[in-house]
This record gives C-alpha cells, structure tokens and sequence, in this order.
C-alpha cells in the first residue's frame, strides 16, 4: 500500500515509516556482520581482517549505483507528492533501465578491479588473496543487491517500507544458514561467506521485484510507458550524479583511511574493520530515520508543504540528537564486550586487537552527533533535489579525512587516524546546515510539480 505523507501529524508519520526500514537496515548489516562473525570465529581473526578490509573497498564499488537508487526515491516521491501517476511509472522504468547498465558496468569491476583496488588500498599480504577473492564475488555478483536496492528505493518512494523489510528478512536468514553450510560443512571459509551473500541476495531482489508488479498497481507500466523516457533520465541524473559523486568522494576518503590503517599491520586492520562494523550497528537507527525523512520531505516539497518540513525536521532532529548520545553511552559500557563477539577467545592475538578496536569505538562515539545531523541534513536536501550542498558537504569531509588521516598518522599513528573521519563528519555537516537554515531550499519545488515529459 502506499503511504501519503502530505498530511496527518509529521512526527508519527515519519516514525511509523521509519520502524520497518529500521528493521530492514538491520538485516542488511547482518549481512557482512554474520559473515565476519562466522569466519572470525571459526576461521581465525585473519579471515576476520580480509572480510573486514573489504569494506571501504565495496562502498567505493557501490557508492555511484547508490546516489542512483536515493534518486530513484526523490524524484517518483516527489512526482507522488504532486499526484503526477504517469510520471511515477515512467520514472520508474527508467530506473529499470539505469539499474540494468549499472548491474552490468559494476560486474566488469568487480571482477577484474577487485584485486587491484586491494593492492592500491596497501592490503597486508597474508590476507591479499583473500580480500581480493571476497570482493570480486560479491561485486561481480552484486546484480541482486543493487536490484533489491532500486526496488526498496522504488517501493519507498511511495510511503511502503514493510515489502521489502518482509523479503530482506528471508533473505537474511536465508544467508546465515547458507553462511553456516559453506563455511563448517564444505569449509569454503571466506569465499563460502562471499557465495552465501550474493545468492541471498538474488532471492530477495526477484522477490521485490515480482510482489511490485503484483500489489502495486501505481507501478504497472504498459504499452508506450515502458520505452526509455529522457525526461525522467534527466530528472534522475540531476539529482543522482552529484548524489553519486558525493558517495564517491565519501568512499575514497574511508579508502585512504582504510590504506592508512593497513600500513599499521593485520592486528590494526581486525581491530579497525571489527569497530567499523559495530558502530554501522549502532549508527544504523539514524540513518535510517534520515533516509524515511528524505521521503517525506520529498512528498512535502513535491505538495509545497513547506511548513510541514520544518516542523517534520525540527522534531526528527531532537530524537536524532537523543539516539546519538544514547549509542554512545552504550557502546562505552558494553564496547569491549561487543568486540569480543568477532573473535575467538582462542585466537593468539584477541589481546592485541581488542584494546585497539576499543580505541576507534570510543573515539567515533564521541562524535555520533555531528554524523547524525550530517546524514539528516544531507538526506533531506538530497530528498528534495538538492544536489549541490551534500557535494559540497561530502568535498568536505573528504578533505578533512585524507589530510587528518595522513597528518595525524604520522603524529600519532593508529590513535590519530581514529580522529581523522570524525572530525570530517564535524566539518562536513556545516554547510549543508547553513542551507536549510537559510530557507533557500524553497524554490526546489518549481523544478518538479507540473513537470512532465513532452513524450
């Protein structure tokens, strides 16, 4: 069903849309989270660290087709918001025919890119090959989570986060099991893992892809609708590239960190990829609340309900603010417990990894806040067509991360990279604060309502 946001009390809205992505964004990170705790476990903390250091690597791979899909969102929920049904069809076929080219393209540099970009990343050498073989298949393979993607973002665009939560939860468990078959029964370690991942994958995308076509009528093109609409090509490439870009210039910033990082040893590289995770665990709640809080202000921009913007972010960002301190407070206490989880107490060098590991999560929860406020912001601007900023924010960070990273590396080694991103989400949230603040963001609704491809 769909789910108007344009009326009704903001707060409850956003939060009933909230719980289900919420949810979602939770087995999604089970994902890579069960596949380090499975080999980190029953393989040992260097197949920990192989998985582990993939991680920047796979976000820099996907971070373009990422921009694409949060596009995808903006432009049919605002086209929604409008009550233009034609356009929301023919915006989305065309992101049918942008994820298909992406699918393609990322296939090709998963396969043959992966292992160099490991090298570039300065990957230590007993975990090279290992790192290189994770990649390339869930990259090469990668055609089922960036389909899942464009129909999550799709469904979402319209007020409906519960069909895709339904099949990301099959496909979560789906992927433990398979994780737990490939790994103990056939002892594939981590290409095991990497195959469990992409064929869970897979299962859920087709899944999302047949129930949009079956329940959703709004959704159902025919005829002329399904050839390749410029119009709506264009709207998504003016939000989605600069989108693109900015995750792109995020994910070589975390790269250059990573590359720093991995000139420390494979003790800093487990210690740093097992406090990376836990803290996407702990940050997920939101970012999630700013990913729904893009939809809806994209509706609210697309019915120029200005008015209700304000009031929806001037409420998300308090609970935002809240949530921040709270993760951090936890992951102060139960840190150490929490990274004890990855490794097993058998593991000859659990000692030298967790006080390390322990360093970053403290270190980074101090300053949840700013990266809290920074995705809010972004997100709501980038919902509403507001490229340019979020570039500008993200130009930023990137800056802040690879000079800090660098320079503090050098002062201070691994306990000064640790300050490096933080302070990046620091300094990058300050323009796109200035943006909303300013009121300026106002004339973005005249680029959508009324709009309409000449075809």
């Amino acid at each position: 069903m769909v789910n108007d946001m344009t009326s009704g009390k903001p707060l409850g809205l956003i939060l009933r849309f909230t719980i289900p992505m919420l949810v979602g964004a939770v087995f999604q990170q089970l994902y890579n989270v069960i596949d380090m705790l499975i080999v980190g476990n029953f393989d040992g903390s260097r197949a920990l660290a192989a998985i582990g250091t993939t991680g920047n690597a796979t976000f820099f791979l996907l971070s373009f087709t990422m921009g694409l899909t949060t596009a995808f969102s903006a432009v049919i929920a605002q086209y929604f918001g409008a009550g233009n049904e034609k356009m929301v069809r023919r915006t989305m076929v065309s992101s049918c025919y942008i994820t298909a080219v992406c699918a393609v393209l990322l296939s090709l540099a998963g396969i043959f890119g992966a292992r160099p970009l490991m090298i570039l990343m300065q990957t230590p050498a007993e975990i090279l090959d290992s790192a290189s073989l994770y990649l390339q298949i869930c990259i090469g393979a990668s055609v089922g989570q960036l389909t899942y993607n464009a129909a999550a973002a799709i469904l979402r665009s319209v007020g409906d986060s519960r069909t895709p939560l339904l099949f990301l939860i099959l496909s979560s468990v789906l992927n433990i099991l398979l994780d737990l078959i490939f790994v103990l029964v056939f002892r594939m370690g981590v290409a095991g893992v990497a195959i469990a991942t992409v064929l869970s994958q897979i299962i859920s995308a087709t899944l999302c892809v047949v129930t949009i076509w079956r329940r959703f009528p709004i959704f159902r093109a025919r005829g002329r609708e399904w050839r390749p609409d410029f119009h709506s090509i264009g709207q998504i490439a003016r939000i989605g590239i600069p989108m693109s870009l900015s995750s792109v210039l995020l994910s070589i910033g975390d790269m250059t960190v990573s590359g720093v990082v991995n000139t420390f040893g494979t003790d800093v590289v487990a210690a740093h990829s097992t406090s990376y995770r836990i803290q996407n665990f702990a940050t997920m709640i939101y970012f999630t609340i700013a990913e729904a809080f893009a939809v809806y202000a994209g509706q609210n921009l697309g019915a120029q309900k200005f008015d209700r913007i304000r009031e929806g972010h001037r409420k998300v960002a308090g609970i935002v603010t809240g949530l921040c301190v709270a993760a951090a407070g936890i992951l102060f206490v139960f840190g150490d417990r929490l990274i004890r989880l990855f490794i097993s107490d058998a593991d000859a060098h659990i000692e030298d990894i967790v006080p390390l590991a322990r360093m970053n999560l403290n270190i980074s929860a101090a300053f949840f806040v700013f990266l809290g406020l920074i995705w809010l912001y972004n997100y709501m601007l980038q919902g509403m067509g507001d490229v340019r900023v979020p570039l500008l924010s993200g130009i930023v960070e990137l800056v802040a991360k690879i000079g800090l990273s660098v320079l503090f590396g050098i002062l201070w080694g691994y306990h000064g990279v640790c300050y490096a991103v933080p302070i990046g989400w620091a300094l990058g949230l300050i323009p796109s604060a200035i943006r909303y603040h300013s009121g300026s963001w106002k004339k973005l609704s005249t680029k959508i309502v009324g709009s309409e491809s000449p075809a």
